[in-house]
């Protein structure tokens, strides 16, 4: 691994003087998890949320760094601010104010480089014009592009191409519910039309295919949501993460989820 750090420096997570409390996890456990990930990259991260939703975005966030890693790529920090690692947990601002991983993989001698991206807004794959911002994105290494004619202000405005726009997830702090559900195969088909029509390339690297990854457990109806969505595109729904997802993105169980490799589609 990459960083610009030599030395392993000491997280700046502190205790909260407010108490803070959730129906799924306590956000100590987040915040016991986020300084494992830290020290293993040798990471200071700032840490200014109060959100037990943030806590979880970015939980997912470094969930994903981990499927990368356990797919063989190197993983390596980019754009510190000020030597530490900032997540982009809104919409707002362009990326290059915070950090992000590239992955890197070799393939046939040819050195393929892709970023891992937050909040950061994607073109639509029907209308160049519209775009939204998924929370997690994995694009095409430097191709993100910053604009300052896309408001009626001259407020700069960040955004991947979709035709750089490799895959995504969205995370969702809620116990699953129908309309979550469908409102993200709207994205995926706005974003990733070829995955809705079941067209999509076949592709020699290992990529996660597009993905809900929401915190609350399911019931009977939302299983059954989750099999026929699952069945009918190359998409993951993921339930229970606050508990279960150190198991689904472990060594013995990541290969359950969905990818856009060529082995893997039916």
């Amino acid at each position: 691994m990459s960083t610009e750090k030599e030395e392993k420096p000491k997280t700046t997570l502190k205790p909260k003087k407010e108490k803070m409390t959730s129906l799924f996890k306590d956000i100590k456990e987040f915040e016991e998890e986020l300084i494992l990930f830290s020290n293993k990259f040798k990471l200071t991260i700032v840490s200014h949320s109060k959100r037990i939703s943030d806590y979880f975005e970015i939980s997912c966030f470094n969930h994903l760094v981990k499927f990368y890693e356990l797919n063989g790529y190197t993983l390596i920090v980019e754009n510190l601010q000020n030597n530490q690692y900032r997540y982009k947990c809104t919409t707002m601002g362009i990326q290059s104010n915070f950090s992000n991983f590239v992955a890197q993989k070799k393939v046939k001698d040819k050195l393929e480089e892709f970023e891992i991206q937050h909040n950061l807004a994607v073109q639509s794959s029907h209308d160049k014009e519209l775009f939204t911002t998924p929370d997690i994105s994995i694009i095409n290494k430097g191709t993100v592009v910053v604009v300052d004619d896309y408001y009626e202000t001259k407020r700069k405005f960040s955004y991947v191409k979709n035709s750089d726009f490799i895959t995504f997830c969205e995370v969702k702090n809620f116990t699953p519910f129908p309309e979550l559900l469908f409102n993200f195969i709207g994205v995926v088909n706005e974003l990733q039309k070829d995955i809705i029509n079941n067209k999509t390339k076949k592709s020699q690297l290992t990529h996660l295919s597009p993905s809900l990854m929401i915190s609350g457990k399911p019931n009977k109806q939302t299983l059954r949501i989750k099999k026929s969505l699952e069945n009918r595109y190359r998409v993951n729904i993921i339930y229970d993460l606050f508990y279960s997802g150190t198991q689904t993105f472990s060594k013995s169980r990541f290969k359950n989820l969905k990818t856009t490799d060529e082995k893997t589609i039916a």
